[in-house]
């Protein structure tokens, strides 16, 4: 607690007026009584004039000294003085309340070292110092060899002064980003003025790295030291490139909009004319959103004008992210992921190993909305690009409205003896799309708003659920459907002899397109029957390591079944000459819908089958003695498939597919598959209607194999905390008063380490032909001490039999800056890049970089 010591001066006998506590005092000085005073000196306000004006408060570890004819006070060992926001730790302070002042320094122990510093703070402001001397009444400090942090630096100086308003006055400085108090580099300041949250200002600077002055000055310097973001000029990137010439990069400048949003506008130049500009906004509002979107256009020149090798080309990028808090809005959600970009882009402009590797782009932008647990619309447009065909798919937009399915016949909450009808259900869902498939040198054309298909689909399902003889589900369902279309096809056969090529032909089927809105509706009762038993194997073993063998059979069977309803809608059916003799086929109106339209009246009927199989062996553990036992899975899963059009007049069998995964060795990923078909071929590589079991005595021909292998190794876990360390093991120190860091270069014994291997073999046999292809890539990375980290990834073609893209990558910690080495060693992209920087953003400047761009492969 704090104990007031008011006007006792007048008590004391001993001859040398002093007053001595110990063992860990807390004091309180009063803001209208001082010592010596027998009376309470007040003025209108209870403040002495030219006194301190609030309490001090004080504590220590040591012993607290009065001299009470002076109206002094010693604090020593781990003292603490306490003034408004003022907060100051010493291990010696002497408080001189005549003239309103402290003095503050640290003790030497009895090493010689100097402990207890002093430690002051005010406000946001902290300083350390070697000596420190300050007014309460004027508020200003002389400090003797300060440190203090300026958000991202630290500001050291032989001399400083501090202002009433915090402003700082110093002499001899060092600013550097470096915690150390032997600094690894810094900035030398033979002068400099601190505004604080605004700005340091100094005279002549140099910069000085391992305590070697450097050649690099300047005049004069300037250091942002807001905490709030700040407009300000981004500072270019310079090099050469042997095609493009040489280059100013990433220049431009930096707009605070508001408290959510900022702009980067951003600009590249090249000596041979290539140039290219960059918008990009980061935003974010706490509880609502947050995202940014990156804008890119480049006009890229290729070699001289006039010379072989000249190009020029344009390239664009745009890529949007934007994601809703969930806490925004319970019901209403709204998302974007859009990368969308000229074909060529990643190829001209990319300096990403796995854009450029990759030669797919999708995006999709959506809004949903609900109400409640029964009402669901959503709307979304979405993007799919491929850079080897050039091709664009585009869906502007796609929207749905679903009922999610609801039981007329039941009351609410019921869930236990339910009749028959009281399991009837009802649904409704709807869906519209336009869409296009184009080529991104069409895109902006107008024959793109001519080729858009859309349509209109939407369906209410009645349907009941209820079992028999306990194994048996049964689902009837009656089903609407309804189709909308903006056009429709109209086909006829033309007597009329017209030329083809050099022949004339004497007749020809025309398809028409009506553009007009046209609706076709359906009503469809079926039937369905399912059995969907599961059966267990165990297989015991006795004196051995297995102790058993447990084998899950999950098979399948359904009858899906459709009444035929007469016959076919005329208004949709059409019938239509198709050659020369006469012979007539039937057509749908809404074929080409990309919803199709109302199915055939035909009766259908088909028998789906599937067999699931899981496989899992218990062994004994004989060195645990908590368990016994563990369970070790062989075979994860294994799917067959098939079905049988019971109505179909030949090849009634659909292919068998088979599906399977599992895992060794906890690191070994293992998934497969296949489809097998069951009918022959005849000698011009169609199928017919044998089964290819009568003809060479195999179950069928398979068509399609795959097998995919992942496979994962990593160091071992580090050792625990209870366990001894390796006594070689050294850790870094960055305590400011001892300004000693370790060797990062000490090999570590449980050095971090990952590999990673993904290998695909695919084998293809549609007809008599067959054909393998094979995939191959690796990559890992090791962390050889704590402060360097090495990673690459490759692969290998087995075609070209060559590694393909290869990329090595190289890190290194150096405390308060950090180097980077990426290197491609080979091909198309072989380049290199080497960069050494400042790790604070405040100096993000202060760099060098050297490289050989990729570019110039061209």
């Amino acid at each position: 607690m704090f104990i007031p010591f008011y006007g006792f001066a007048q008590n004391l006998t001993h001859p040398e007026d002093i007053m001595r506590r110990k063992d860990s005092i807390n004091g309180q000085i009063s803001l209208d009584k001082t010592i010596g005073d027998t009376i309470p000196a007040k003025s209108g306000n209870n403040v002495v004039p030219d006194t301190v004006d609030s309490p001090i408060n004080y504590k220590a570890k040591d012993s607290i000294v009065f001299f009470v004819k002076d109206k002094k006070v010693f604090i020593y060992g781990e003292g603490q003085i306490n003034y408004k926001e003022i907060e100051l730790k010493a291990d010696y302070i002497e408080i001189d309340l005549g003239n309103n002042s402290l003095y503050a320094k640290g003790i030497p122990d009895s090493a010689g070292i100097i402990r207890g510093k002093p430690h002051y703070k005010d406000g946001d402001n902290v300083v350390d110092a070697k000596e420190m001397n300050y007014n309460f009444k004027t508020k200003r400090a002389y400090i003797v060899k300060a440190l203090t942090q300026q958000e991202q630096g630290y500001l050291h100086s032989e001399v400083t002064k501090k202002e009433a308003d915090n402003t700082v006055n110093l002499k001899n400085g060092k600013y550097t980003t470096c915690n150390l108090d032997s600094p690894h580099f810094y900035i030398s300041l033979t002068k400099a003025k601190v505004i604080p949250k605004d700005k340091i200002v100094s005279g002549p600077a140099y910069l000085v790295i391992a305590d070697i002055p450097t050649p690099i000055g300047i005049p004069f310097g300037f250091f942002p030291n807001k905490r709030e973001n700040t407009s300000g000029i981004l500072i270019p990137e310079y090099g050469e490139e042997k095609n493009r010439g040489f280059y100013l990069r990433n220049g431009g400048y930096y707009l605070v909009l508001s408290d959510y949003f900022n702009l980067f506008l951003r600009g590249d130049i090249y000596s041979k004319g290539t140039w290219g500009i960059n918008l990009r906004s980061d935003y974010k509002k706490r509880y609502k959103f947050t995202g940014n979107f990156d804008v890119r256009y480049y006009d890229n020149v290729i070699g001289d004008k006039g010379m072989p090798g000249y190009s020029k080309k344009k390239d664009f990028s745009v890529i949007w992210k934007h994601s809703q808090d969930q806490k925004a809005n319970p019901s209403r959600t709204f998302s974007a992921n859009v990368d969308i970009s000229s074909s060529a882009y990643d190829k001209n402009n990319t300096y990403n190993s796995g854009t450029y590797l990759s030669n797919t782009k999708s995006s999709s932008i959506s809004f949903g909305k609900r109400w409640g647990d029964i009402l669901n619309f959503s709307a979304n447009m979405r993007h799919t690009q491929n850079s080897l065909n050039k091709t664009i798919d585009f869906t502007i937009p796609s929207m749905t409205f679903n009922m999610n399915r609801q039981y007329p016949f039941r009351a609410r909450n019921k869930t236990s003896d339910l009749k028959w009808y009281e399991n009837i259900e009802i649904s409704y869902s709807s869906k519209l799309e336009n869409r296009i498939n184009t080529y991104d040198s069409l895109l902006f054309t107008s024959s793109v708003l001519k080729n858009f298909k859309n349509g209109f689909e939407h369906d209410i399902p009645v349907s009941a659920n209820f079992k028999i003889l306990k194994y048996f589900t049964v689902t009837p369902k009656v089903n609407y459907s309804g189709w909308l279309y903006s056009n429709y096809i109209s086909k006829s056969w033309d007597d009329s002899p017209y030329v083809n090529g050099s022949d004339t032909v004497n007749g020809r089927l025309i398809t028409d397109t009506v553009n007009t809105m046209k609706y076709g509706q359906q009503i469809s009762p079926s039937l369905m029957l399912s059995f969907n038993p599961t059966f267990y194997g165990m297989f015991m073993f006795r004196k051995t390591k297995i102790n058993a063998i447990r084998h899950i059979l999950t098979p399948s069977v359904s009858f899906n079944f459709k009444p035929g309803m007469g016959k076919d809608n005329e208004a949709y059916y059409k019938t239509v000459q198709v050659d020369t003799t006469g012979r007539t086929s039937g057509y749908s109106i809404f074929q080409n819908g990309i919803y199709g339209g109302p199915a055939s009246n035909k009766r259908t009927g088909s028998l789906s089958f599937s067999l699931g199989n899981n496989l899992e062996m218990k062994v004994k553990t004989p060195q645990d003695t908590v368990n016994d036992e563990k369970k070790i899975k062989i075979l994860e899963s294994l799917l067959f498939s098939a079905s049988y059009d019971i109505y179909k007049d030949s090849l009634n069998w659909s292919p068998v597919s088979i599906r399977g995964r599992t895992t060794l060795f906890k690191n070994l990923n293992i998934t497969f598959g296949g489809t097998l078909d069951p009918y022959s071929l005849n000698s011009e590589g169609k199928v017919i209607n044998r089964l290819e079991y009568n003809k060479s005595g195999n179950l069928g021909r398979f068509t399609n194999a795959n097998v995919t292998l992942g496979f994962t190794l990593r160091a071992p876990e580090k050792q625990k905390e209870n366990e001894t360390p390796n006594q070689s093991e050294t850790t870094e120190h960055t305590d400011k008063n001892t300004s000693t860091e370790y060797n990062p270069d000490n090999f570590d014994v449980n050095i971090p380490w990952s590999l990673q291997f993904d290998y695909g073999w695919n084998y293809a046999k549609p007809v008599y032909e067959s054909t393998v292809t094979q995939t191959l890539r690796f990559s890992g990375d090791v962390n050889i001490t704590p402060k360097w980290k090495i990673g690459f990834s490759s692969g290998y073609d087995f075609d070209t039999k060559k590694l393909t893209y290869t990329n090595v990558n190289i890190y290194r910690d150096l405390h308060c800056w950090e180097m980077r080495f990426n290197w491609v060693p080979f091909g198309l992209h072989q380049m290199y890049g080497f960069s050494i920087n400042v790790k604070a953003t405040v100096l993000q400047d202060l760099k060098w970089k050297k490289q050989k761009s990729w570019y110039d492969n061209f």
